[in-house]
């Protein structure tokens, strides 16, 4: 065999059947700065396979070569609770699944857990056991279901594998064009088998709902796993795969992709294939050639950075020229205890400061018990979504001459009732006069909810922020953010410590992350209400030495407690009304009970409608044409 491209395995098994992938790019890669080790092996994921705008291309390339890593290296650093959600119900199911224990004797278990659970990684918030009893129940339930109406059909059972399939590729001698010498696929989630292994099943758990669909590369990828792949033991992150390509001597005729919502127990089919008998051995093969081989083919072999949420897990960081570096951004201390990097945004500081267990099992852990959010959230995403999409149009045109959306326009307010679809119009009415591309010039830059990143090097945090609207007006960079609110603004309150996002635009100008020049920017809140002539637009001088100061203060009150909280304890208030994690929060459930809202679930929480901000040292004013 010459050469390492997908499919191009050799052996005596059904893998010859495979068609190899296209002609190679002839791109031969090489490692970004800041990056070492050897990229002889690629392991592709099928979530690499699907589509991700916001990635980083290189970030992603790196991924997908194990053997590469960080220089100079870095160390391991354990966190001070569990960050990936389902970690501790995928050792739950194993006890279910592989010991023979019975739900109640694993949920007793988990009801009595202090720290780690089973001994394994690291703690476990009390919040997010709770979490995990939960969908442990109702994941078992699913699958009794499920299997149920398989036996119906007339399937034969299916029951956990201990060791996940894998499809990899001999490994060569000489690279090909990509640097690789082996390909390894690889799935993820909870994986059954019939006991004559003409069934294979993969089920993929959701923190919410069951996801209806999937990218059709993301399906193609698992396809060709399921089918061809064999049981691979468990590696530890960096040790090298066998020099042998994976042999599955009797692949399976049906293979079946589930996934089921943790939060209700929803069962969504994602793929039915049957590989040796049906539709024969052509259908998996044109999923992964047709679907997923391109993708793999793009993400392999991408170029050019994207700074964002992805130089979190990077390894290229320390090379890359493209992040913006902000030392001393708001003048924070690294924590006592060394933490593995994190990103911090004004979302996280306010989630924090309302409630440190809401940001950990919110904003790090995903965890959603489905509530819907209130009236006054579901009315602020009509308006910023209406906003987004003209803002958004080329060539610019402000939005003076537009009429605002009648609310009995259909696909305009989706969801909200008529009284708030009204008052969303009236606010879009309102926002005609103060729309900042009125009258701009065609040349001007228009980005719409652009990413905004730095990186603080002291601290290894990354800082992301994602304003509305940011333009250039005659050379000077504009930051504009709007927030819709049934209350006027209150001047007894800095609008800087309401508005942490605006705090966090005032440092962001300051350390140059965008525009050259502070002095010739502004920060802006646009405060829509409903009623006529009610709206304000507040403007803040990032050039203004005491402007700065204050911001500095706001961030790091909010920013030093985060970063250096290791218990992440509840703290109840109004905002436990709309917390997607209270429904396994005793506090927060306490609290919701003893406190019923005035006004029924649609009375907007704190989150939702922040209370009215005050007076800053500069405030009020249209923008000026200098």
């Amino acid at each position: 065999m010459s050469g390492t491209s997908y499919g191009d395995v050799r052996s005596s098994t059904v893998l010859d059947v495979l068609l190899p992938m296209p002609p190679s790019t002839g791109v031969t890669m090489q490692n970004p700065p800041g990056v070492a080790g050897d990229d002889w092996l690629i392991r592709a994921s099928p979530r690499m396979a699907r589509p991700d705008a916001a990635a980083c291309p290189t970030h992603r390339r790196i991924a997908m070569r194990p053997q590469l890593v960080a220089g100079p290296a870095v160390p391991f650093l354990s966190t001070p609770y569990e960050e990936f959600g389902f970690g501790p119900l995928f050792t739950a199911l194993d006890l279910v699944e592989h010991h023979g224990w019975s739900v109640e004797r694993v949920r007793t278990e988990l009801r009595g857990t202090r720290g780690p659970f089973r001994g394994r990684g690291a703690p476990v918030h009390p919040v997010h056991l709770a979490w995990t009893a939960h969908a442990l129940e109702r994941y078992v339930a699913a699958r009794a279901r499920e299997q149920s109406a398989a036996e119906k059909s007339g399937l034969p059972p299916t029951a956990a594998v201990k060791h996940p399939w894998t499809w990899r590729t001999r490994r060569t001698d000489a690279p090909g064009p990509r640097g690789a010498r082996q390909y390894e696929h690889t799935v993820w989630g909870r994986m059954y088998a019939s006991a004559d292994g003409t069934v294979r099943d993969l089920w993929l758990p959701s923190l919410g709902r069951a996801k209806s669909s999937r990218p059709e590369a993301e399906i193609g990828a698992m396809a060709q796993v399921m089918a061809y792949g064999a049981p691979t033991p468990r590696r530890r992150a960096r040790d090298e795969p066998p020099a042998e390509a994976t042999n599955t001597t009797l692949p399976p005729a049906l293979v079946r992709v589930f996934d089921v919502g943790c939060a209700d127990g929803s069962v969504e089919p994602l793929l039915g294939v049957a590989p040796r008998f049906g539709e024969g051995p052509g259908e998996a093969r044109k999923r992964f050639e047709g679907d997923a081989v391109p993708a793999f083919v793009a993400v392999a072999t991408a170029t050019g950075t994207h700074p964002g949420e992805s130089c979190v897990d990077c390894k290229a960081i320390a090379g890359c020229t493209d992040l913006k570096r902000a030392p001393s951004l708001w003048g924070g201390r690294p924590p006592s205890v060394a933490r593995k990097r994190r990103s911090v945004s004004a979302w996280d500081l306010r989630l924090y400061a309302e409630c440190p267990a809401q940001y950990h099992l919110v904003r790090r852990l995903h965890l959603n018990d489905l509530s819907t959010e209130n009236e006054g959230a579901r009315r602020g995403r009509a308006v910023d979504s209406w906003l987004d999409a003209r803002h958004g149009e080329q060539p610019v045109r402000g939005c003076r001459d537009r009429a605002a959306p009648d609310p009995a326009t259909p696909g305009f307010g989706i969801g909200l009732d008529d009284a708030s679809a009204r008052e969303a119009s009236a606010m879009l009415a309102e926002h005609r006069l103060l729309c900042p591309l009125n009258g701009l010039g065609a040349d001007e830059r228009v980005l719409v909810q652009h990413r905004v990143t730095a990186y603080v090097p002291e601290l290894d945090v990354v800082v992301l922020a994602v304003p509305d609207l940011v333009y250039t007006h005659r050379g000077r960079w504009i930051w504009r953010e709007t927030k819709t609110s049934a209350r006027p603004l209150w001047e007894r309150e800095p609008l800087l410590r309401t508005y942490p996002q605006l705090a966090l635009g005032v440092l962001l100008f300051h350390a140059r992350v965008l525009g050259d020049d502070p002095r010739r920017s502004w920060v802006e809140l646009e405060h829509l209400r409903e009623g006529h002539g009610e709206s304000r637009l507040e403007r803040v001088d990032p050039g203004r030495a005491e402007i700065v100061d204050e911001a500095r203060g706001v961030i790091a009150g909010l920013a030093q407690p985060l970063l250096d909280d290791t218990t992440y304890e509840p703290r109840t208030g109004r905002h436990c009304h709309g917390c997607q994690a209270r429904t396994w929060c005793r506090p927060g459930t306490a609290y919701v009970t003893d406190h019923p809202l005035p006004h029924g679930p649609n009375e907007p929480t704190h989150a939702d409608n922040p209370k009215p901000s005050a007076p800053l040292l500069s405030r009020g004013g249209t923008p000026s044409d200098d």
